[in-house]
Order: structure tokens, then sequence, then C-alpha cells
């Protein structure tokens, strides 16, 4: 009598994720969604973005005639790049506001697109959310810029060079004195 062979069961392997990018792409295009959760779980970069949606926000409502909390496409893109930059900011809890911070993240084009939001948005925030202006002011004031965080992992050590003393193999050099 023969057996009948057991079933054969497909590998507990993980699917792969739907949103995750086919191999080759761009790594650097979206950041890694634990980045992402660090705008909610750090009380600091929470606070940067919620500051930072609202002046997008009013901005665009004046300047593009939106209205509450819908963004225009252009304001749209420009809030996730910041928010994008804001949570891969190396500073972590430790981080200045943007305006006296020693790393430049943005590209030039969204970095003068941040200056106009801010410059704009930044004084009548003192009328819409007083107490988030306030907040942001004392930020700038507590939060001073630290010096730029370095990859201590990717860091190789500084190796000096040994001094050069002449080898066996090679023969001393011929100093003729005329």
């Amino acid at each position: 009598m023969s057996e009948i062979p057991a079933p054969i069961s497909v590998s507990s392997a993980p699917s792969p994720d739907p949103k995750s990018k086919p191999a080759g792409s761009n790594a650097r295009s979206a950041p890694r969604p634990d980045r992402m959760s660090r705008l909610q779980d750090l009380p600091r970069l929470k606070s940067e973005a919620q500051t930072m949606r609202v002046m997008v926000e009013e901005f665009c409502s004046y300047h593009h005639g939106t209205s509450g909390h819908l963004l225009c496409p252009k304001c749209q893109a420009f809030l996730d790049y910041a928010l994008k930059r804001l949570a891969c900011c190396p500073y972590g809890e430790e981080k200045p506001v943007c305006g006296s911070c020693k790393i430049h993240c943005y590209k030039p084009a969204e970095r003068e697109t941040a200056r106009q939001v801010m410059r704009w948005a930044g004084p009548r925030l003192f009328f819409s959310h007083p107490l988030m202006a306030v907040g942001h002011v004392v930020d700038k004031l507590v939060h001073k810029a630290p010096d730029k965080p370095r990859n201590t992992a990717r860091a190789k050590p500084a190796v000096k060079p040994a001094a050069q003393t002449p080898s066996a193999s090679q023969p001393p050099k011929n100093n003729k004195s005329k």
C-alpha cells in the first residue's frame, strides 16, 4: 500500500510589502516608514511638524484661495517635502528651529519656498495660534544649533602614515657632494 505524500507547504517567508520599492529604485526618494513615525513619537518633532502644517495652511489659504485644511497641489507637495526632511532630521529631539540650523537639508528651491512661507505666516501665527507662536519663539531661544552631528558608524578612524624609513630591499640613495 502506498502512502500519500503530505502536501507541500508554502514557505513562511513574509509576503513582500506592496509599498516597498523594487530593487534598483532610488532609496532616497521616500523616507523609511520608521522615520516618518518620528513625527509622532518625538514631541519636539511633532511640535515642529504641527507648526509647519499650520504655516503652510495659512499661507496657501491666503495666496492660493484654499479653505480650511485643504492645500493646493504645489503647497501640498512642499508640505510633504518639508515633513519628510523634518522626519529625517539628524538632531531629533535636540533640533533647533530651521532658521538657526547649521545643516541646510532643503534643496534651494524648497528652501526659498520655506523662507517665503515662514516670513509671511510667522508674524500672523501670533493672531491665529498664539500659544504655538510663543512656543516657536521659545524654541528659537532655548534650542541653540549644536554642531553638525557626525555619523560615527560610517566614520573611519584617521590613519596616520607611518614614518618612511628606508627598507632593506631599497638601496640607500647615493648623495654625492660636488
